[in-house]
């Protein structure tokens, strides 16, 4: 028991390594963007593509990604998908022009789209219920450590080695990663007698399944509001007169916030034995009320303060979703599932960066864009409200 009990905790160490490496891949292009763009003679809308390219690739592959993990087993899939990540981080190395750059960007993006799913039929196949809130917690802090050291890797080999050894690097972690996985992880293939899963089943699962429609919707407007954090707050900042350089601390002390809140939040429930649901009800008020504290401050300190808080509360959301929404979905369904879950959240990626702008540009005020922000976890209440905490079988078996 013991032994199997240090194995889930390895395996999760390693799940984090997959997840982490991922986000390397796709931020490393952050601190390069400049002198790649020089070297190339990139436009601004060319470099900015680039990123685009990756979120392409990731949205293509989160469905697929999840049905493959349950026809055909974890090991596989996440091997490979991390894998493909590196040797396209490679070939960024050797681009000569703006089509080859967006080419590896987007098979960039197809292989770390299959990560999410992987990870999270690993935690349903190893930790209980009690214990995936914890587990995703800590899975959960996987894009703010790629995103640290994609900055301080790219960063460093750049000034000492140039950008084509930056690509290269990260390109070799990302393989090395992927061979460790390919060790390490245990193959279980899910897929039951006489059940052929496809495309189509994760979906159908989702759609058949009141508490997973709910749950989807309700991530949704969490992740909009996440990500238009993440996009405009520097931009905001800069508007009421703090620097790049200042505007970037009080969005670390954000990020800082947010690692312990991700890491906190399934201990607090465990310890607190308080219901899933009206702890999610909770936090999603706390956060609506902490984005309009946070966007209608102007001083350094309060900023810096309001920013920890605002980390913080916005992190404790996010492992609680995944969490039900293994509990929601059969164990040998659990990727396709969660490849559709995480396919919408992705939706609000790319939807909430233009939205929240067009709500800027349209009343000439960042005001607003705070405004539309706080609504988000408000009308995700609806949602939350209406989802059972307890499993339901689906609709068309009721």
């Amino acid at each position: 028991m013991e032994q199997k009990n240090s194995r889930k905790w390895l395996l999760l160490i390693l799940l984090l390594a997959a997840f982490s490496v991922t986000f390397m891949t796709r931020f490393v292009w952050s601190p390069l963007n400049s002198t790649v763009s020089e070297a190339l003679g990139l436009s601004k809308i060319a470099s900015g593509s680039f990123m685009s390219a990756f979120f392409i690739g990731y949205v293509i592959t989160q469905i697929p990604g999840g049905m493959l993990a349950d026809k055909f087993g974890v090991k596989y899939v996440i091997s490979v998908g991390v894998l493909l990540t590196g040797l396209a981080s490679i070939g960024m190395s050797f681009m000569a022009g703006y089509a080859q750059g967006m080419i590896f960007r987007i098979i960039t993006g197809l292989g770390a789209g299959v990560v999410m799913a992987c990870c999270s039929k690993v935690i349903s196949e190893n930790f209980e219920q009690k214990d995936r809130g914890i587990a995703f917690g800590i899975l959960l802090i996987g894009p703010t450590v790629g995103l640290t050291l994609a900055n301080q890797i790219g960063a460093a080999v750049l000034t000492a080695y140039g950008w084509q050894t930056a690509f290269r690097v990260v390109g070799y972690i990302a393989i090395a990663v992927a061979v460790i996985l390919f060790i390490f992880i245990k193959n279980t293939k899910a897929e039951t007698p006489g059940e052929k899963v496809t495309l189509l089943t994760g979906i159908k699962y989702v759609l058949s399944t009141r508490n997973l429609i709910f749950l989807c919707l309700a991530g949704f407007l969490y992740m909009f509001l996440n990500l238009g954090v993440s996009t405009w707050a520097n931009a905001y900042l800069g508007s009421i007169g703090y620097d790049t350089a200042q505007a970037a601390g009080i969005m670390s002390i954000y990020s800082i916030g947010g690692i312990l809140g991700s890491l906190l939040t399934g201990v607090i429930v465990k310890k607190t034995n308080i219901s899933v649901k009206y702890y999610l009800i909770g936090v999603y008020l706390l956060i609506a009320a902490v984005t309009l504290i946070f966007g209608f401050q102007t001083q350094l300190m309060v900023l810096k303060v309001a920013g920890f808080v605002y980390g913080f509360a916005s992190y404790l959301p996010n492992a609680h979703l995944n969490a039900l929404t293994l509990k929601f979905a059969p164990e040998h369904l659990s990727g396709s599932v969660m490849g559709v879950q995480n396919c919408v959240f992705q939706l609000a990626s790319i939807l909430s960066p233009m939205i929240v702008g067009w709500s800027v540009d349209l009343t000439g005020t960042f005001r607003t864009c705070w405004f539309t922000l706080a609504a988000m976890p408000v009308i995700g209440l609806i949602f939350l409200f209406k989802m059972k905490e307890s499993a339901e079988s689906p609709l068309n078996h009721d």
